[in-house]
């Protein structure tokens, strides 16, 4: 059942998904906040490195011998990117314009002639550092050097579930990432409801498994909402591929619950959890029209390695090729959304349904005043 018993206004306007000034309020709430980045499988070798852009400050996630450090990707002598790669492995951390090289701990190692920079303040070079915390294979930064600690951000009982969830008795199976025709709270909020899946999802999840179905959490820093599997039960394709995937679950050597999860970290961690697969999102501005997400999806594992890694394998992918069909279904509509947004002359109104958005608006009206 639903928290709530009657219609909800919508706090935000359109102007705050549309304009310049939204956007840097927005930015300044997102600069406290912690962020998904990437995993630890990804930066597993001595080099590994990611660079990531979080509300415009450009960071590189790298593994210094074993260690993961968050530091700018910022050149301190001509300010050029230290690194345009997404992604890769390099012996040192070295700027692709001049060659300056840098260590864990931001400091400058190796500089090109280095009698032109007579006398050097290597302090003075020394790149930003930033929060950086994991929890499972989930990697995770904040460029806020006030951060709360990770746990205290997720809370105890949530973060315990990321530990199990994405263990090592997951594996990575899918990474999708797109660039969204909408501001970043707009995707976000569509992963709140399910009021639009008839409309956006008819071959997919098919119905709303609404207010009977459904139940809701209105939390503090996060909201969450769970339903009984199969999402459709009038579905026969449905509830089949349902008993599938708990026959897999049981071989695999794992309990059955027979439930699907999503829970909103605020204010842009999304995750999606059934028995057989753990999702995670994270979405960012790129502007204030557009954005860009990340998903992360992994599939179960045996409890014991051997023959019936295969089938897990199978399904992983077989789900991994569902979740990228269901978002782009979703990405269809951003676009119409940002545009009806820009030339909007209604205030808005949330159902009952939309609660979970409702406590997101809350939040973000709350974190632009701080």
């Amino acid at each position: 059942m639903y928290v709530s018993q009657s219609k909800l206004p919508h706090l935000l306007q359109p102007d705050d998904y549309t304009s310049e000034p939204a956007h840097q309020r927005d930015l300044d709430l997102l600069r406290r906040s912690w962020h998904l980045v990437g995993t630890t499988a990804e930066l597993s070798r001595d080099g590994d490195f990611l660079t990531v852009q979080i509300a415009g400050i450009p960071i590189q996630i790298r593994n210094f011998r074993g260690e993961l450090r968050a530091l700018s990707n910022v050149c301190a002598h001509r300010h050029a990117l230290i690194c345009s790669k997404p992604c890769g492995r390099t012996a040192t951390m070295q700027c692709q314009y001049h060659g300056w090289e840098y260590q864990e701990d931001g400091r400058t190692g190796k500089i090109p002639e280095p009698k032109n920079f007579v006398p050097i303040d290597r302090d003075s070079f020394r790149l930003p550092a930033y929060s950086l915390e994991s929890v499972g294979q989930l990697v995770f930064v904040n460029p806020d050097s006030k951060a709360p600690p990770l746990r205290e951000y997720l809370g105890d009982e949530f973060y315990e579930q990321l530990s199990q969830r994405f263990s090592e008795h997951w594996a990575l199976g899918l990474r999708f990432q797109a660039d969204y025709p909408a501001n970043w709270k707009v995707p976000v909020e569509n992963s709140l409801e399910s009021y639009h899946v008839p409309n956006v999802h008819p071959n997919t999840f098919r119905e709303d498994p609404g207010s009977v179905r459904s139940e809701h959490g209105l939390l503090e820093n996060r909201t969450w909402f769970r339903t009984k599997l199969p999402f459709c039960p009038h579905s026969w394709l449905d509830s089949m591929f349902q008993r599938m995937e708990g026959g897999l679950v049981r071989m695999l050597g794992h309990d059955r619950q027979d439930t699907y999860e999503q829970h909103h970290v605020f204010p842009n961690l999304l995750f999606s959890f059934t028995d057989a697969i753990s999702l995670c999102q994270c979405v960012l501005p790129t502007s204030a029209s557009t954005s860009h997400g990340v998903v992360r999806q992994f599939g179960r594992m045996p409890k014991k390695s051997g023959l019936r890694s295969l089938p897990a394998g199978w399904w992983s992918w077989l789900k991994s090729n569902i979740t990228r069909h269901i978002l782009r279904e979703d990405m269809s509509i951003f676009a119409a959304i940002q545009k009806g947004l820009e030339a909007s002359p209604h205030v808005g109104v949330l159902g009952i349904c939309e609660e979970r958005i409702h406590r997101f608006q809350e939040f973000m009206v709350r974190g632009w005043s701080q």
